[in-house]
């Protein structure tokens, strides 16, 4: 009787124990604009009792500053951050390159990309040294914002001041090819830049109009080209040594099931734009685009700061949709 006492003691002890390390708090800094009563912390609270039957407990912390954000995840302050693909291009490049301009045009084939990534095949690209990609959520489409209708296609841009949020390698590369100006900005400041003249372009998703109030900067004047530029997106980078082996990819195939409902926010959004704003543009502007889109793409691949094998995923998607287009039957070299 008392061995048996002391067994049923002895795998008390042992269950308590693991419960507790299973158990242990992990803090998620957030970068939501709005702040603890924000839309991201919204959307990704739901990931929290999913966690805990994964035997994590996580912990949101809100962060209005996104670097403040990444610079507590660099330090070991926070064990995931997230933060816009501006930034997790930092952690994971995989990552940060599936906002590449023009990489991803149409919700069918975002939702290929999420996919994708969301296998476990793709377990390995998703982490780079001990960070890894445990979601990717679009913010919706990026179309640019301009405080003058006139500002309707390439021609137009020259001279024009760009906002480049957070030193964001691609904006700036548009706006140097495009030969307009690029003007350093935050996700803090740019709405004020941009209400204020000191900027005359932003580029923004449809979520960001009543966000940011970019309806005070578009004024009577302004209006948004119709063209969907690329899909933003929001990542969560973590340190992967900070979680079990599998926790990352549960995150990813989890957040394939609530694509659908920020889908749904960001066509509300874009519904929501009063019709007066938005731009028709020609078919030349967008073949003009189009190829601006490469150039950037192929500009940064060489200079390493687009990873080539998301490229390569989001080429193959789009040849997939549509083999036809002209990218898709030129020589490998000159292409994604």
């Amino acid at each position: 009787m008392r061995f048996k006492l002391a067994l049923f003691l002895f795998f008390l002890s042992f269950s308590s124990t693991s419960t507790s390390i299973e158990l242990e708090k992990k803090f998620a800094c957030t970068w939501d604009p709005v702040g603890n009563n924000g839309p991201v912390i919204a959307f990704f609270s739901d990931l929290i009792p999913k966690a805990l039957s994964w035997g994590v407990d996580l912990k949101f912390i809100p962060y209005e500053n996104e670097n403040s954000a990444a610079a507590d995840l660099a330090s070991g302050k926070c064990d995931i951050a997230i933060v816009t693909a501006i930034l997790s291009r930092d952690f994971v490049p995989f990552a940060g390159t599936l906002d590449a301009i023009g990489g991803i045009t149409s919700e069918k084939k975002l939702k290929k990309a999420i996919a994708a990534i969301s296998s476990p095949k793709a377990n390995k690209i998703m982490t780079s040294g001990d960070y890894e990609m445990i979601a990717s959520l679009p913010v919706g489409s990026m179309f640019a914002f301009v405080n003058d209708r006139r500002i309707n296609g390439i021609d137009k841009f020259i001279g024009k001041k760009v906002a480049i949020l957070n030193g964001d390698i691609q904006t700036k590369t548009f706006a140097e090819l495009s030969k307009a100006i690029p003007v350093a900005t935050t996700l803090s400041n740019f709405h004020h830049y941009f209400e204020q003249g000191k900027v005359d372009i932003v580029l923004m998703p449809a979520l960001a109009y009543n966000t940011f109030e970019l309806y005070q900067g578009l004024g009577k004047d302004g209006g948004i080209l119709d063209i969907r530029l690329f899909y933003g997106m929001i990542q969560a980078i973590s340190r992967k040594s900070e979680f079990p082996d599998d926790f990352g990819q549960k995150v990813r195939k989890y957040m394939v099931t609530r694509l659908g409902n920020i889908i749904n926010l960001i066509k509300t959004a874009e519904k929501k734009i009063p019709h007066k704003y938005w731009i028709k543009t020609s078919q030349k502007t967008k073949d003009e685009l189009e190829h601006l889109y490469k150039d950037i793409r192929l500009t940064l691949k060489a200079q390493n700061l687009f990873n080539p094998k998301a490229l390569s995923l989001l080429w193959k998607i789009r040849c997939h949709s549509s083999p036809q287009r002209e990218e898709c039957i030129l020589p490998k070299e000159q292409i994604k």
